[in-house]
């Protein structure tokens, strides 16, 4: 008789030829090629534990502008070519992100019975994503360069200069930066979107919130999250409950134009009950989970080295009025005339950047020439245009805070490939408000405060542990630093910080140029 070793041998290879045959036998010709991975169907999904790597390694050894991964069930279309992207972007309901956003609405904001019926319709056998369809022309107002998004950028600023007061009236001593920016940031945004009666002023709500960001990605795939993620999904309760007594009590009537419009549109869709509070976590996934780590990025890269410390200052201090000892910054100057600061902070979006768009394709089409067939995922991974030698030269690698300056003679890097708010239907339109959050964090404290890294020199932290829910990668641990009131001429001046607003918007994407 065979023995057992041989008789696994003879069905590994029998399963392995039988894959290999499905995978030629189902792959149209007109389709992207489909790459011959070492098991079929398998290999891609152990590859993707590598994250935003995968990708680039697979476009340096195939170097293809379109390519199709298989796994079980699923095929994916995989865009590396700048000229691609563009019009896949121009397909919007073809290739659409509402379906896959309705599906994390489910799955991760834990949708109630009714709340899923809104969000999937189905009129006549058709699937009718309107929520989502919707959602963006509802907020757009609210967070389009102008008198409300003013009006929001304005607490924002006002609290993080609060919390600058503070910190400097506190005596010296080592903190962790990471751990700052996430409590500073995290309590100025959420103030400035939802008011006074903000749930997150409740430590119970931002432990809450911290518990239940790790689990999305488990909750998204719905890989028995009461098992894997439990901490994500009684932290997701916890959050509800708090936000459920927030709109309840009418506190939204007291916050921006932002969660205005938000609650008015779930009213208008007929979300009712706790669902309201539910798909609310998704717009506070949206205005922390990227914009914190961005945060810590560009001040960890603006006051650890000191020549960008020392531009970025200077610029900083060219926008400030001067009365006396009184130090008037206003924002909306810096966000006109600080390149280099700016500079710096789309250069953080693009080096820690690790964000994928995503899109699903709605009915069979022709891709300029390719087929792409019905119920296949279009993604467009970020670190893939972020590394390119083509888009970004030959210093794609490395950390260049002036790379996005527009001097003389200096080649401007190709605005599709720059991906750190996205781009088409799934750009980011809370960008102007988040950025204006970060540049008045880093500009208000690197003209207060001088920063000594506790361990002698700056070491930068890895981000091998980042989720794939994350664009931008947080740190895997954090930078102790000792933060003290800045000597020199600066040393005990006033500060006054403010905003006086502005219709336009900063030239972020290429969608803003246009």
């Amino acid at each position: 008789m065979p023995s057992t070793v041989v008789l696994a041998i003879t069905g590994l290879v029998a399963t392995y030829v039988f894959l290999r045959f499905l995978l030629t036998s189902t792959h149209d010709a007109n389709e992207p090629p489909a790459l011959e991975t070492a098991i079929p169907f398998l290999s891609p999904m152990i590859g993707m534990r590598k994250k935003g790597k995968f990708y680039t390694d697979l476009r340096d050894k195939f170097n293809l502008p379109i390519y199709t991964l298989r796994i079980p069930f699923m095929r994916l279309y995989i865009i590396n070519s700048t000229e691609l992207i563009p019009i896949a972007q121009k397909q919007v309901r073809i290739l659409d992100f509402a379906p896959m956003e309705a599906q994390c609405a489910i799955n991760v904001m834990g949708a109630g019975p009714d709340g899923k019926k809104i969000l999937i319709r189905d009129r006549d056998g058709v699937k009718d994503y309107s929520y989502a369809i919707l959602f963006s022309k509802a907020i757009h107002p609210a967070v389009t360069p102008g008198p409300s998004l003013d009006a929001m950028n304005r607490l924002a600023v006002q609290k993080v200069s609060q919390a600058l007061g503070k910190l400097s009236s506190q005596a010296s001593k080592p903190l962790g930066l990471f751990e700052w920016v996430r409590e500073d940031i995290t309590l100025a945004t959420t103030d400035s979107v939802y008011g006074p009666k903000n749930p997150f002023r409740e430590a119970k709500t931002r432990e809450a919130y911290w518990k239940f960001e790790p689990g999305i990605i488990t909750l998204l795939l719905n890989l028995y999250p009461n098992r894997f993620a439990r901490e994500s999904v009684q932290g997701r309760k916890d959050i509800v409950d708090a936000f459920n007594d927030y709109f309840v009590s009418r506190g939204y009537e007291q916050g921006s134009a932002f969660v205005k419009a938000h609650y008015q549109h779930k009213i208008d869709q007929g979300v009712s009950g706790k669902d309201i509070a539910r798909f609310e976590i998704g717009a506070m996934v949206a205005i922390l989970a990227n914009t914190i780590p961005a945060a810590f990025w560009c001040l960890y890269h603006t006051v650890s080295d000191a020549a960008v410390l020392e531009e970025c200052r200077r610029e900083v201090i060219a926008c400030c009025r001067v009365d006396g000892d009184t130090y008037t910054l206003d924002i909306t100057d810096v966000k006109s005339s600080c390149s280099v600061l700016l500079s710096t902070m789309k250069e953080v979006l693009r080096f820690h950047g690790i964000g994928t768009s995503v899109r699903v394709v709605t009915e069979d089409h022709v891709l300029d020439g390719y087929l792409l067939k019905k119920g296949g995922i279009v993604m467009i991974p970020g670190p893939v245009q972020h590394s390119s030698k083509e888009a970004f030269g030959e210093s794609a690698g490395e950390f260049q805070h002036k790379r996005f300056l527009r001097t003389t003679g200096r080649k401007r890097p190709s605005p599709i490939a720059f991906r750190g708010f996205g781009g088409g239907s799934t750009l980011c339109p809370g960008r102007h408000f988040a950025t204006t959050e970060v540049l008045t964090l880093v500009a208000s404290m690197i003209v207060r405060f001088d920063f000594e890294p506790t361990k002698g020199e700056w070491i930068c932290p890895k981000t091998d542990k980042a989720g794939m829910q994350s664009t931008v990668a947080p740190p895997d641990e954090d930078v102790e630093v000792r933060i003290t009131p800045i000597t020199g001429e600066l040393a005990g001046k006033k500060w006054n910080v403010v905003l006086s607003g502005s219709d336009k918007g900063m030239d972020l994407t290429m969608e803003d140029f246009e």
